[in-house]
């Protein structure tokens, strides 16, 4: 007898896979305060996480800032589920000029065109590496608050996610 995959039926091993996906988001994100671990489960991480296709959206978020402020980051995880890379190509919010990809090292900053993510190899965008950049803020963020921004991932699309305004991510 082939015992091979014969504990789950198909549809009970897609499940499964979404579940572990979903459970590797749980990564180290900061926001240059010190480090929030945001660990979800699959029941907790539907009410902030989002899918595309094959690439998995977690808890967004973005620490608050006056509306005087420069700009205002955004942080949170990334998997891609899939066999190819897929890359973050651009970003759009309704309360923002320009929307960008930050990056900052040793107190010096740069701006990269896109954020390649790799199959199965969660991305956590953070202060210490790769992370979206909002310049030109129309209000300020507040705790407590929210506010949309749609990621461009080129080919495979489009996905308008909820942004968290709060002092640490996950909860």
């Amino acid at each position: 007898m082939n015992r091979k995959n014969t504990f789950f039926r198909p549809k009970q091993r897609t499940r499964l896979r979404k579940s572990v996906a979903v459970a590797l988001l749980g990564v180290v994100i900061s926001g240059g305060f010190g480090a929030a671990v945001v660990t979800m489960t699959p029941g907790a991480a539907q009410a902030h996480s989002y899918v595309l296709g094959k690439i998995m959206i977690g808890h967004f978020w973005a620490p608050p800032a006056d509306q005087d402020a420069k700009g205002a980051a955004i942080y949170g995880p990334l998997l891609n589920g899939g066999k190819d890379p897929v890359t973050l190509v651009g970003a759009t919010s309704p309360i923002a000029d320009q929307v960008r990809f930050r990056v900052e090292k040793d107190g010096v900053e740069s701006w990269v065109n896109s954020i390649t993510l790799t199959p199965n190899k969660p991305m956590g965008l953070a202060a210490w590496r790769e992370h979206i950049w909002l310049s030109g803020l129309k209000e300020p963020l507040r705790a407590g608050g929210s506010f949309d921004l749609d990621l461009d991932f080129g080919k495979a699309g489009h996905k308008t996610i909820q942004i968290v305004v709060e002092d640490e991510g996950g909860h």
